[in-house]
């Protein structure tokens, strides 16, 4: 009896040790954690919400980028405008700069044909040696012809110092203001000066007309564009058959007289 006993207990411990490995294959082995603590698994999100959201992202981020490109395109048409406007302002420059020297080079010329056929404005003033004056301004003269711009101006200055009264000051003035603003480094404010000495004291000289536009010109070219108008009607009503007028005229018409 007893060894029967025995026997469904053997096989009673038996059956439960089976159960026990059964469910332990079906579940799997836990983690420490997992069998410390009970597992919190946050919800997974849908397919559908993530394409919405990386969606809305996509085009935030392409707006700004196109609202980037169209601002950098503004600035370089902007850039564009500039460098357009500053080339023609440069042509112009060299344009007028151009002109500015065949106008002089052609009065040298001028003056160079002239010799010593050229006569004096007027009879010198008091106690003046003649020779010497015409000497003096033959000097000057002669470093203008050579294109020897500094040591013009220097002679130009002595004559008009030494010879107060002489009787090529008009001359002197003009070609002076003429030597200051073609230097290399051009002294404009001292050239419009020598230009303003023909106008105010030689206004019945035959370079009167001229000084008078060198003048206005450079007036204009410097910004002072109300000086350089007034000068200009000046010479239309002062000199109205000077060749002078009619560049007057137009000068007035680009200043927007």
């Amino acid at each position: 009896m007893k060894v029967v006993n025995s026997k469904r207990l053997f096989a009673g411990a038996l059956f439960s040790s089976l159960v026990l490995c059964a469910h332990a294959q079906g579940t799997g082995p836990l983690a420490v954690e997992d069998r410390s603590l009970p597992r919190q698994q946050a919800p997974a999100a849908s397919p559908s919400s993530t394409a919405g959201v990386s969606t809305t992202i996509s085009q935030d981020g392409l707006m700004v980028l196109m609202q980037q490109q169209q601002q950098f395109e503004e600035q370089i048409q902007q850039l564009n405008g500039q460098i357009e406007e500053l080339r023609h302002e440069l042509q112009i420059m060299k344009d007028a700069e151009r002109e500015r020297y065949l106008d002089l080079d052609t009065r040298i010329n001028t003056l160079a044909e002239q010799g010593k056929t050229e006569q004096p404005d007027e009879q010198a003033e008091g106690n003046v040696d003649p020779e010497a004056d015409r000497a003096a301004y033959k000097a000057a003269k002669d470093n203008l012809v050579r294109r020897d711009f500094d040591a013009a101006a220097k002679a130009f200055e002595g004559y008009l110092n030494d010879f107060p009264n002489g009787q090529f000051r008009a001359h002197a003035h003009f070609w002076l203001g003429q030597v200051y603003s073609n230097q290399k480094t051009p002294q404009n404010d001292k050239a419009m000066a020598q230009f303003q000495a023909v106008v105010d004291d030689y206004p019945d000289h035959s370079k009167a007309p001229t000084s008078l536009y060198a003048l206005a010109t450079m007036q204009a070219r410097d910004g002072k564009v109300s000086e350089a108008k007034i000068n200009l009607h000046k010479l239309i009503k002062q000199y109205p058959d000077a060749s002078e007028a009619g560049k007057a005229k137009s000068l007035l018409d680009q200043l927007g007289s």
